[in-house]
């Protein structure tokens, strides 16, 4: 693990294998070596934490979701990537579109793949799910101390407001980049809580967006084997560096 000093702040990161930069932050849930170790196969792949979350500096509220940002592309820009992707699975999933529309003006993201949060429809009701599960967290003491561990939980759900703040579809509508979309077609945490499995898909189709679900997973099972999704998230990053040798993945 590395430490990058950023506006008093130290942010951790850490790098490995070769190729195109991918960025795949690391928020409320730390990646598996082994999956760490697919995503660096054919990527110079850097796993990051903005401060309040990760091994990051804890800089507590108020939060300003903007250093959030910076703190990103701050961590790039000191690896030498001027321009990157981005993947993401639930959290991060919503993170990597927010993170593009955040840094549009830099040109910095050239793609992002999202899994398990639905780019479509009303984000603020994601919001309200995330404070009712805070206000449960809050009555476990012992529960709420050992999530806060991994992240300041208050952060999160900071970002969730944030988020919430933009307005519908616009993930999609206005991203200043590809997007590619996946999910568990049993989803019903993330996904199912905006809308159906058919509205998604028909409303990334319609955009144009590339997409895939993955039949028999819910939420937390595609979570815990992202190594399925990942051949076809893959090629499809790959397809969008210019690095086309693989084939594109089944999808709409």
């Amino acid at each position: 693990m590395s430490f990058l000093t950023v506006n008093g702040a130290r942010l951790a990161y850490r790098t490995s294998g070769n190729g195109p930069a991918l960025l795949a932050p690391e928020c409320n849930y730390t990646w598996t070596p082994d999956f760490e170790a697919l995503m660096g196969r054919h990527f110079t792949l850097v796993v990051a934490s903005p401060r309040d979350f990760g091994a990051s500096t804890r800089t507590g509220a108020p939060y300003d979701s903007n250093l959030w940002a910076s703190d990103m592309l701050s961590v790039m820009r000191h690896l030498g990537h001027e321009t990157f992707s981005v993947f993401g699975y639930s959290f991060t999933g919503a993170f990597g579109p927010w993170l593009a529309l955040k840094l549009r003006n830099h040109a910095a993201i050239k793609a992002v793949a999202s899994g398990g949060f639905p780019l479509l429809g009303d984000y603020g009701i994601t919001s309200r799910d995330v404070d009712e599960q805070m206000a449960d967290f809050e009555k476990d003491e012992w529960l709420w101390v050992e999530l806060n561990k991994r992240f300041d939980l208050r952060a999160g759900a900071s970002f969730y407001r944030d988020l919430s703040s933009l307005r519908p579809d616009v993930l999609v509508d206005q991203s200043p980049c590809p997007l590619y979309c996946f999910w568990g077609d049993r989803d019903v945490d993330a996904v199912e809580t905006v809308m159906s499995h058919a509205d998604l898909a028909e409303g990334l189709t319609r955009r144009g967006v590339t997409w895939k679900q993955y039949p028999g997973l819910d939420h937390e099972a595609l979570n815990a084997d992202l190594a399925v999704a990942w051949p076809d998230v893959e090629k499809w990053l790959l397809s969008q560096t210019g690095n086309s040798q693989l084939p594109m993945p089944a999808g709409q």
